[in-house]
């Protein structure tokens, strides 16, 4: 299935739905991991190395998609948000570079209003004339654009520690588990990259249980509001948890789902 990120020049903003200029948004920001060519393909064949068909789409300066206004990537996203998700995720990830010896549990200072709006800016961005207004995208836009909104009761964020460096980005994801009542589907979002992994559910069944620490729980605070933030380090959940299907669950997912790997660099030629 072809990647697609590149939209229009001009056209509708993804995140604020207004009409001109479009600009390039980093998934994850460029703060956040070193911009070198990654190689992106759909998440099935991601997953399914033997389906995979020739190669992927190359991007030569990491995973963008030209979908968000100036003022939602350069002004909210780049100057409000990005600053203090990009401060959190170094943060741990200079932890798990270290030579330390840590303890099962650590915590991280960080702001995470802040946090979360960086993170539902980043894959709102994903795929081209995405803009919505429906029941579920409406409240979460209203929260991104508003700094002084709660996060929707029925929002969950949640994140665990990815020491892996393929990066996963799915927008528009249903799962559904055989093992919850009724077989409920659940929605979600998710943005994998070293070092965490972010998953956004709204609505969620209330039988099923996510085994990781959501910044929802941090809803009602302020915008600047600082937190020690917990980060279980074990045990390391699976590489492709929750996108890969298991015996007893099943995804669909739309045309935004994306796994990246990261090219090596060509080898000068002698």
């Amino acid at each position: 299935m072809k990647v697609v990120t590149r939209g229009p020049k001009i056209g509708r903003c993804n995140i604020c739905g207004n009409y001109g200029p479009l600009t390039e948004d980093h998934t994850p920001p460029k703060g956040n991991i070193r911009v070198s060519q990654v190689e992106m393909r759909h998440i099935v064949e991601h997953l399914n190395a033997g389906a995979a068909v020739g190669k992927g789409r190359i991007s030569q300066d990491g995973v963008k998609y030209r979908t968000l206004c100036s003022v939602c990537n350069n002004t909210r996203l780049g100057s409000e948000y990005d600053p203090a998700f990009i401060d959190f995720t170094g943060k741990v990830a200079a932890l798990l570079n270290s030579s330390l010896a840590l303890p099962p549990v650590i915590a991280v200072e960080g702001k995470p209003q802040r946090i979360i709006r960086s993170v539902l800016g980043h894959i709102a961005a994903q795929g081209l004339d995405r803009f919505d207004m429906g029941a579920i995208a409406k409240p979460m836009r209203n929260y991104f654009l508003n700094p002084g909104a709660k996060l929707p009761s029925s929002v969950s964020v949640y994140y665990w520690v990815y020491p892996f460096q393929k990066q996963v980005l799915i927008r528009d994801c249903a799962l559904t588990d055989l093992t919850i009542k009724n077989h409920e589907p659940v929605s979600l979002w998710l943005m994998k990259f070293f070092p965490l992994a972010f998953m956004v559910t709204w609505d969620k069944p209330t039988n099923y249980a996510v085994d990781a620490p959501n910044l929802g729980d941090y809803r009602s605070l302020g915008i600047d509001d600082v937190v020690q933030i917990p980060i279980p380090l074990r045990p390391v959940k699976h590489e492709f948890w929750p996108e890969a299907p298991t015996t007893h669950s099943f995804l669909l997912y739309g045309d935004g789902a994306i796994g990246a790997i990261k090219r090596p660099p060509r080898k000068p030629r002698r």
